[in-house]
């Protein structure tokens, strides 16, 4: 006799896990992620780590090394460590695996600093530069069409966003405008795979969205004002309603890990790719 349960988990998990989002798995992920946020959140404070520029700098290697993980796993002709284990190395589980390698990274960051007097920051930031280091030995550019389409789209948005924080700081402040730019290259890498080079989109929203606008080859422009307009009222909002200024920079670092670990991860898997 069929197990319903077994039938649900394996259709809706086991069975898309690495290749497809569905509602029912996009909405448990995301719980999954707010109740992570908040779990991380009480950690960092119990270690009484103070979440500011320092912690963004020490997390962003180990946001390169996951997104870089994550295309270098998908690109078979590369014979990595993480084609060895392909299964800890995609979506949504490599989440868990960097958190638990920059975890590991932080707490020896912490014991250096009180053994050495070396601030933890640096020791983390090294180790997520060490590992990382590993993809940019095996990363090869294949496709340098996409390379030059992703790179001029995203120094276009890169140039805005912090041309307008300069002249407009009040409105827009050089962390949100990083971060913003973030998840346009994203917005830029998506746009140019699905556009150019015959990608699909994999999330359910922005399949949803892109199939309104036209399909892959004609809607993925809405990539564009999506990330602009959600990420942008977020990050207003935050600023504005925030109150607890450590729990916004957290949240904000949260914004920043889903843009880049995507952007890095659809940049290099379109950049890898044989035309």
């Amino acid at each position: 006799m069929p197990d319903p349960i077994s039938d649900f988990i394996y259709t809706y998990f086991l069975k898309t896990m690495c290749y497809q989002y569905n509602v029912v798995n996009t909405v448990v992920y995301g719980l999954i992620l707010i109740a992570a946020v908040f779990g991380t959140h009480k950690l960092l404070e119990k270690l009484k780590i103070k979440i500011d520029r320092k912690l963004f700098y020490a997390i962003i290697p180990f946001i390169l090394f996951g997104g870089s993980a994550r295309a270098l796993r998908d690109h078979t002709e590369i014979n990595t460590v993480f084609q060895n284990v392909p299964q800890l190395f995609c979506s949504p589980i490599i989440y868990f695996v960097i958190f638990a390698i920059a975890l590991g990274s932080l707490l020896l960051g912490i014991a250096a600093q009180r053994k050495f007097k070396i601030e933890y920051w640096k020791v983390m930031c090294s180790a997520g530069l060490l590992i990382l280091a590993y993809n940019i030995a095996n990363f090869r550019i294949a496709n340098w069409a996409a390379v030059a389409m992703i790179a001029g789209l995203f120094a276009f948005w890169i140039v805005l966003f912090f041309g307008f924080s300069y002249f407009r700081p009040k409105m827009l402040s050089m962390m949100n405008a990083g971060i913003l730019s973030s998840h346009l290259l994203d917005a830029s890498s998506t746009f140019t795979a699905l556009t150019f080079f015959g990608y699909q989109e994999q999330h359910v929203l922005p399949t949803f969205l892109i199939d309104l606008a036209g399909g892959p080859a004609a809607g993925a422009w809405i990539m564009f004002p999506l990330k602009i307009f959600v990420v942008g009222g977020v990050l207003l909002l935050l600023d504005k309603y925030g109150e607890d200024e450590q729990f916004k920079n957290f949240l904000k670092l949260i914004i920043l890990i889903l843009g880049l670990a995507l952007g890095t991860r659809d940049f290099l898997t379109v950049s890898m790719m044989q035309v």
